[in-house]
């Protein structure tokens, strides 16, 4: 066979995809950046319209509201201050009130006198309740994502809230060239009985949340939803859709804000 005739085919040969990572050992991976994240975090702001929605039944709306919010990082922690309600700016008393209060919060946490988990030791804590399997590789956006498949590991954890997080498994969707989670899905797998005296209990969760690159810098959310369903008091039922839309990102400073446009 001529070469060039043997390079020809050699080229149209499949090329084999690396082996899939172990899952643990890849997710544990992702905390690492953490801290680098949380600097990039702190020098954005965006606005989240958050749509809640009461459901019957069938699924139809019963009551809706819709609230706006100036979303921003202090040391890597989300903070959020109302701007707007059913599509009507607040009045300048309330609105006073609200920057007052996002103003006292992010003092607090830039003092240390509000308690705050490091998020990668929190996120970090919380990787750990649960078993990670990479089950394939799917395309994105024109990007190579790693699709990890993940249950919770038996017995209790010392985490706040241990009892949903042991309810709950999903998928998570890894960007594989830059190691961020771009997509994430969670569902219940038993009924999770809630606490405050409610006697409330949750038959149904379902959660997505889809992440957006920024400046070509950070990874930011692009939108999110959750449909909940249950009972309160035993008898009086719930469903209960949350979707959150996010926008307008922008860089922060004290002075000014530079508009930034996602990639």
């Amino acid at each position: 066979m001529p070469p060039i005739v043997l390079a020809a085919a050699l080229l149209l040969l499949p090329v084999e995809a690396p082996p899939l990572p172990e899952g643990n050992a890849y997710v544990r991976g992702l905390t690492e950046k953490q801290r680098h994240r949380e600097e990039l975090l702190d020098l954005y702001t965006y606005d989240t319209v958050e749509v809640r929605e009461e459901l019957d039944d069938r699924g139809s709306v019963k009551e809706r509201r819709q609230r706006r919010y100036e979303t921003f990082f202090v040391l890597g922690r989300t903070l959020r201050r109302l701007v707007e309600e059913d599509g009507r700016p607040l009045s300048p008393e309330r609105q006073a009130r609200e920057d007052a209060a996002a103003r006292a919060l992010a003092e607090a946490v830039r003092s240390g006198r509000a308690v705050v988990e490091r998020p990668g030791v929190r996120l970090s804590a919380v990787l750990g309740r649960y078993d990670f399997q990479a089950v394939g590789r799917e395309e994105r956006a024109g990007r190579t994502a790693v699709v990890l498949e993940f249950r919770p590991r038996a017995g209790e954890r010392p985490l706040e809230n241990d009892r949903l997080l042991r309810q709950v498994q999903g998928r998570l969707w890894v960007d594989e060239q830059e190691a961020e989670v771009v997509r994430a899905e969670i569902a219940n797998i038993a009924p999770i009985k809630l606490g405050l005296g409610l006697k409330a209990s949750v038959t149904s969760l379902s959660t997505r949340l889809e992440f957006r690159k920024v400046d070509d810098a950070v990874w930011l959310p692009a939108e999110d939803e959750t449909v909940v369903a249950g009972r309160v008091m035993l008898f009086k039922k719930f469903r209960t859709r949350v979707r959150r839309t996010y926008s307008s990102y922008r860089k922060f400073s004290v002075e000014a804000e530079e508009k930034a446009s996602p990639s």
